[in-house]
């Protein structure tokens, strides 16, 4: 029998087990490797040699985006379980649900020019600022009744009063600068003080108590105003000031600025003790909890990256709720019965913050 075959067929035999060997483990190596690259790009993303654009980062877990759209005055609703703004480019009016997130049209009415808007208590009706070259125009409008009223230009400041009937407002009347109360669409109005300041701040938040705030080169103060005329002198600075009333305006929040910073101060509207919070913010980028025991606020990194989110009780105690890894600077920002809704000015996004349940 010819021998030279058969050992030919098992050389032939020997390659090609050792090949199919080496092909099922090199395959093997293979999947693993490339396992490792895929996983070693996705960390990739996360880290600070290939960093993700920060409109693409997905927000904390307890953040979401309320509505895609550019946002103007927002407020909460009534019922503290939406939020009602304008749309910053149209003017139109909507309503967005805090539970799922449905938003609802309010009004589809155009609004050119429109700056600002000031809303009632009850959200039926607003007073708006629309750009004007004489200076801004103010016009009154009732959502419920439809009635519009056109108030002029002689208007610089305004506030309704906690039930709603009534505003106060800093301007001319008449020829007259001053201090002024009147229904919300003008009438009615009575003169509570004069002025010849140029800057005065007015705020309404107890029915029988109103207040305003003066501005001038090296003072700011706060003086409560009676409706028969009568002025106290409530907070003075030498630094400007911010103001925020708690709900049944017994406290204030307010925010002492010069070149260093801010200081965050609150005081009893009957105490003449001001108690500092030892936070670095403006009064303006908080809210005050239901019981006035606490507030929430937007308070600024060190490292000027955006707002970092916090409550801080009335003892002192801080508790950090969120540190974004997106940019924030909170313009305005409400306490819902369940969530924490910021205005970002840096996008004119509204975003809400997931409170734990207590």
């Amino acid at each position: 029998m010819n021998k030279k075959p058969i050992m030919i067929l098992t050389v032939l035999s020997l390659s090609f087990t050792a090949f199919a060997s080496g092909y099922l483990i090199s395959q093997k190596n293979f999947s693993k490797n490339t396992a490792s690259i895929s996983t070693e790009g996705v960390l990739n993303k996360f880290n600070n040699e290939n960093p993700v654009p920060a409109e693409s980062l997905a927000f904390p877990e307890k953040f979401k985006t309320l509505s895609p759209r550019n946002v103007l005055s927002p407020t909460i609703s009534k019922e503290k379980d939406s939020i009602i703004f304008y749309e910053k480019s149209t003017g139109k009016v909507f309503e967005i649900t805090l539970s799922d997130l449905k938003e609802k049209v309010i009004s589809e009415t155009l609004l050119a020019n429109l700056t600002a808007t000031m809303w009632s208590p009850n959200k039926k009706e607003v007073i708006s600022t629309f750009y004007h070259p004489n200076g801004a125009q103010y016009k009154y409008f009732n959502y419920k009744t439809r009635k519009s009223v056109d108030l002029g230009n002689d208007i610089k400041s305004l506030s309704f009063s906690p039930n709603g009937n009534q505003i106060i407002y800093f301007g001319t009347k008449d020829d007259s600068a001053g201090i002024f109360i009147s229904t919300p669409d003008g009438n009615s109005f009575k003169k509570l003080i004069s002025s010849r300041l140029e800057e005065i701040e007015v705020y309404w938040p107890l029915e029988e108590t109103m207040f305003f705030k003066t501005e001038t080169e090296n003072s700011s103060e706060l003086y409560s105003l009676s409706k028969t005329g009568e002025v106290k002198k409530i907070i003075s600075s030498d630094k400007a000031l911010d103001i925020k009333f708690s709900k049944d305006g017994s406290r204030i929040l307010f925010s002492k600025k010069d070149s260093s910073g801010f200081d965050l101060f609150y005081k009893e509207i009957t105490s003449e003790t001001e108690i500092n919070l030892q936070v670095a913010t403006s009064a303006s980028k908080c809210d005050w909890e239901t019981g006035n025991q606490s507030i929430v606020c937007g308070i600024p990194k060190s490292s000027n990256l955006g707002d970092e989110i916090y409550e801080i009780k009335t003892d002192g105690t801080k508790n950090l709720l969120s540190s974004p890894e997106f940019r924030i600077n909170t313009a305005e920002l409400f306490i819902s019965n369940t969530d924490i809704v910021i205005l970002n000015s840096i996008n004119n996004k509204l975003y809400s913050l997931k409170r734990s349940a207590p």
